[in-house]
Order: structure tokens, then sequence, then C-alpha cells
């Protein structure tokens, strides 16, 4: 009896373990980034273990760039019912390497890869009633590219004593670019001393410059797929030059500045000679002559108060004894 029990034991441990190898479903990528350079085909190998039957369903979902959340998830291809679907903007590049993916090999095959197939791809199976184990996988997909075309930048003009500053730096470039700096035609090796480089950042530091450092400055942006350059010009002005620049500078000014007062002055002798101009011919209609008559009065009118006078003059004349001459006379001063 024990042995029985000892039997049966055993023999449902077996079914069990049976039951469970049959009902999971596995599902092995690559833990690295599978990496392909651009306009070249990639394989994103997906493989899986399950019992497939009419419920079997593949789907493959992409999410571009860094993201990886659900929202981020857009579906490229679908397979069940034995047929095929890719709904995605990359449906023309898509293919299984197995068609249909029904042995255990549900791979992806992306050909003429560009720039935007970097990100991550999902691969999930499902085959009810196997709900068991794992059945998805993703994989990270890196587009190897050349640097683009670098685009360079900085101090154009310095003067002697100063420092200056060059830049320069690539959009694309998978992996990283190493940037390196050169001087065109070097008439003299520059100090090592006095210049500070960056490979990674692309940044070029020139110290305590001198006319020397003149020059044109070039910049090659390089991987192990391709480089690109760019150039800079660097004018190093001394302080003697640089005074004389200045003075013109200031001279010029000053030639303006005058040049101003003069139309200013100008503008206003002949606003002032206008105005003048203006009250003479308001006022020349109104002038008064000393022999001229006032309005209203007549000539005869003026006579009679003439003669009123001199009567009146008479009047006032003191009698004194005297001759008739002496009168006349006095008459006469009086009316002169």
């Amino acid at each position: 009896m024990a042995l029985d029990s000892v039997a049966f034991f055993w023999l449902l441990l077996a079914f069990i373990s049976l039951w469970d190898r049959e009902a999971c479903v596995e599902v092995t990528v690559p833990s690295d980034p599978v990496m392909q350079q651009k306009s070249l085909s990639a394989e994103l190998p997906c493989h899986y273990k399950t019992s497939v039957d009419k419920n079997f369903v593949l789907e493959w979902k992409f999410a571009p760039g860094s993201a990886s959340s659900d929202n981020a998830k857009q579906q490229i291809l679908y397979f069940t019912n034995n047929k095929l679907y890719k709904p995605g903007s990359q449906a023309e590049r898509l293919s299984l390497l197995h068609n249909p993916p029904t042995l255990g090999d549900a791979s992806l095959r992306l050909d003429n890869v560009h720039a935007s197939d970097a990100g991550t791809y999902f691969c999930e199976v499902n085959d009810p009633p196997d709900f068991y184990g794992t059945g998805s996988g993703l994989i990270h997909f890196v587009v190897l590219l050349p640097p683009s075309s670098p685009v360079c930048g900085g101090t154009a003009y310095a003067s002697v004593g100063s420092d200056a500053s060059l830049t320069c730096s690539s959009s694309e470039g998978v992996p990283a670019p190493i940037y390196t700096w050169t001087r065109v035609d070097p008439k003299t090796p520059l100090p090592l001393s006095n210049m500070v480089k960056n490979e990674q950042t692309g940044s070029l530091l020139l110290t305590n410059i001198s006319q020397e450092f003149s020059g044109t400055y070039q910049c090659v942006a390089s991987n192990e797929y391709g480089q690109e350059s760019c150039q800079i010009s660097l004018h190093v002005t001394g302080i003697t030059q640089a005074g004389t620049i200045a003075g013109a500078v200031i001279g010029v000014l000053l030639a303006l500045l005058l040049i101003g007062a003069i139309v200013i002055c100008f503008l206003r002798h002949k606003k002032q000679q206008k105005q003048k101009k203006k009250t003479q011919s308001i006022y020349s209609g109104n002038e008064i002559r000393e022999d001229a008559t006032a309005p209203g009065i007549s000539e005869d009118s003026l006579e009679r108060r003439g003669s009123r006078s001199e009567s009146h003059l008479l009047e006032k004349l003191p009698s004194r004894p005297g001759s008739a001459s002496t009168t006349k006379s006095q008459l006469q001063n009086i009316l002169v």
C-alpha cells in the first residue's frame, strides 16, 4: 500500500511537470542591443517555445528613440489565423525570416535601415490556453551613422593677449563622433600650452593669443563609419591697429554730429527768415505818415481850427502900453 502511494505521487509530479511544459510560452531575444549601419538590412532575432494551435498570435511593436512606454508603442506587424498584417509605416521594409512563424522562429527582418528605425522593438507571442511563462521580449536597436556635416562657430575677431573660443558640433553620428582641430597651412606651430581641446564636445580654447594665431582652423568630426569637416577663420588684431580703428570710428561719429548740428542751425535760420517776412507782410499796409490827415477830419476843419487858435492867442496877450508895432511884432513871433 505504501509503495502504491509513492508511485502515485511520482506519477502526479511527472504529469504536472509535463502539463506545465506544454502550457508555457517562452520567448527568447538577445540581451545585447542589435546594431546595424544605415541603408543596410538588419535582423531582429526572436524565438519562442509553445504548442502552436489555431489560437496562435504573433505581434511586433515598436517604440521610437528612447521611449518604451505603452503609449509610445506602435503595432508594426501582426500574424493570426495564418494571415500577416503590417499596419506601420515600415510595412514595405518589414518581413519575417520564417513565414508562417509557426516553427518557433518569429525573427524580424528590416531592409534599408533608416535613422528613424532606432528604438525598442517588442516581440510578443500569445497561444491560448498557454498563459504561463514569458510571452514577450524586447530588443534595443541601434542605427550606426557617420557624422553629419559639423557646424563651426565661436570667436572670429580677437585682440592680442585675449582668449578665443571655437566650437564644432554634428547633429548626427552613432557612435558619438570625435572632434579634432587643426590649423590650415600653419606658418608656425602653435604652442600646446595655449590650446585647450575637448574631443568629446568639439570645443577649442586659445589663451593669451598673439597675431601668430591668425588663420583658418578646421574641425574634423569622425567615427568608424565616416567623417565630415568645417572651417572658421580667426583674425587677431594688434593693439596699435585696434587703436587706429577705434580712432577712425570716433572721428566718423564726430563728423556725423557736426554735420547734424550744421543742418539743424541752417533749418532754424531758414525758419526765422520765413517768420520775419511773414510779419513784415502783415504790417506793411498800416504805416502812418507825419503829414497824413487823420481819418474823418477834412482840410477845411483844420483851417478853421487854426484861425480859432490864433484868435484865442490874441485874446490872451496881455494889454500893456506900447506901440502897435510892438503888438504886431509879438503877434508875429507867436505865430512863427
